[in-house]
């Protein structure tokens, strides 16, 4: 799932009266590997790490998750916005986690796609 798409439906819920968010959090904590892409790829504010926050919580100790990204995790913490917020994220992910850093000069789509040198 993309980030942006993954936190817009989970604000959405949180601002709604019907009790949503939590069947959508239960619905992710459920959920034995959660692949989120886009992790970070541009700063997001409050609102959105305090609710990144309340996932990464409810999905600790219980499922994996994988974060796709373009910036190395010793960057993640500049673009979470709250340092606290940051912080209390980043304590989640990174002691329980192995790092796969992929290097290289061209993109995913440019090795891989129509005409690319893997095609």
């Amino acid at each position: 799932m993309r980030l942006p798409e993954l936190i817009d439906d989970l604000i959405v819920a949180k601002h709604e009266a019907n009790g949503d968010f939590h069947k959508i959090i239960e619905r992710y904590k459920k959920v034995e590997l959660l692949i989120i892409d886009e992790w970070l790829l541009t700063p997001i504010n409050d609102e959105q790490a305090q609710t990144i926050l309340e996932l990464i919580e409810y999905r600790s100790q219980r499922g994996s998750t994988i974060f796709c990204t373009q910036f190395a995790p010793e960057g993640w913490h500049s673009k979470l916005g709250n340092p606290q917020i940051a912080d209390a994220i980043l304590d989640r992910i990174v002691h329980d986690s192995y790092k796969l850093l992929i290097q290289g000069d061209k993109s995913m789509r440019e090795r891989y796609g129509i005409g690319g040198e893997f095609a």
